[in-house]
């Protein structure tokens, strides 16, 4: 193997949510690369270009419920004897744009890419799109700290909580999240997006949501969890989707994050991960107490036209 596929492999790496993972690397890059040289016998991914290739996919429910076609960049990558290749990924990440423009009235294009890949980072910089946040992934796997920890009673959300914790959901927005962040998306827009969303977990969206069960008043907080997002031989990792806390449940965040970890190994989890944003101080102070980890970081670019 050369330097040059040395190199792809750890790119390749960086890009997975669980880059993290120790004694994976191997398979976990496989699986990346595999997902886009596959791509066209799927058809779900498109790929542009030939020496600088870029691959990108068209997201059919954001599409739909934001009534503007959304596109996501997953990966770039280039041939071996390209120097300087920001300029030319800036120029392919460019020509996507103008194609995108001619075809459409309307469209939001964004990327997700992982601190440790500068070049793609600096090519969206020469491209002119914008950062728009920058998030923390945490990692528990240790699961079994959780199943002795002093925490207050939750239960599973019913659907009748559902108008509490849409209102929930409002309230204790994070302006530094990608959709109130982002001048594209109305503050309305954004609130209604996390609302609807959080409502989509208590039906059927993620696996479980818990709620705070203390008193009768109405849960006030609110936290959402997927079991088995990845499995790797016997390690099976599940992911803290969304989670929320009104004024009058001050202080429960940790609660619902220690409630989620012990269901998450009840279900057999072997890890638990968690994204916010590195502005988030508090969220990440109450990780760190909880015995989570750093596990990696990414930002998120974005541009659009709008007419």
């Amino acid at each position: 193997m050369n330097s040059h596929q040395t190199e792809l492999q750890q790119r390749a790496l960086d890009y997975s949510p669980v880059s993290f993972l120790r004694g994976y690397e191997s398979e976990i890059s496989r699986s990346i690369l595999e997902n886009f040289n596959t791509s066209k016998d799927r058809g779900d991914l498109n790929c542009l270009g030939s020496d600088v290739r870029l691959w990108y996919r068209k997201l059919e429910w954001d599409s739909n419920y934001f009534q503007c076609p959304i596109f996501r960049i997953d990966f770039v990558d280039w041939d071996e004897d390209i120097n300087n290749p920001q300029i030319q990924i800036a120029e392919i990440i460019q020509s996507l744009q103008n194609d995108l423009k001619h075809q459409l009235t309307d469209y939001y294009l964004f990327a997700e890419v992982p601190s440790e890949d500068t070049v793609v980072l600096q090519a969206l910089g020469l491209a002119g799109i914008r950062l728009i946040e920058t998030r923390i992934t945490h990692y528990q796997n240790q699961l079994e700290l959780a199943e002795n920890q002093t925490r207050q009673n939750v239960r599973i959300a019913l659907e009748s909580d559902i108008p509490n914790l849409r209102e929930v959901a409002i309230q204790a927005k994070n302006e530094y999240d990608r959709f109130h962040a982002d001048p594209f998306f109305s503050t309305e827009t954004a609130d209604q997006y996390i609302a609807e969303y959080v409502e989509q977990c208590v039906r059927g969206l993620t696996d479980v949501v818990l709620v705070p069960d203390v008193d009768a008043a109405p849960p006030g907080a609110f936290v959402c969890g997927s079991a088995g997002i990845e499995t790797f031989a016997n390690f099976l990792i599940g992911r803290l989707v969304l989670v929320a806390v009104s004024e009058s449940r001050r202080g429960w965040y940790r609660w619902l994050n220690s409630a989620l970890m012990d269901w998450m190994r009840q279900q057999g989890m072997s890890c638990i991960v968690n994204t916010t944003q590195s502005t988030n101080r508090a969220v990440i102070h109450v990780c760190e107490t909880l015995g989570y980890k750093y596990g990696r970081s990414t930002h998120i670019y974005a541009a659009y036209n709008k007419q």
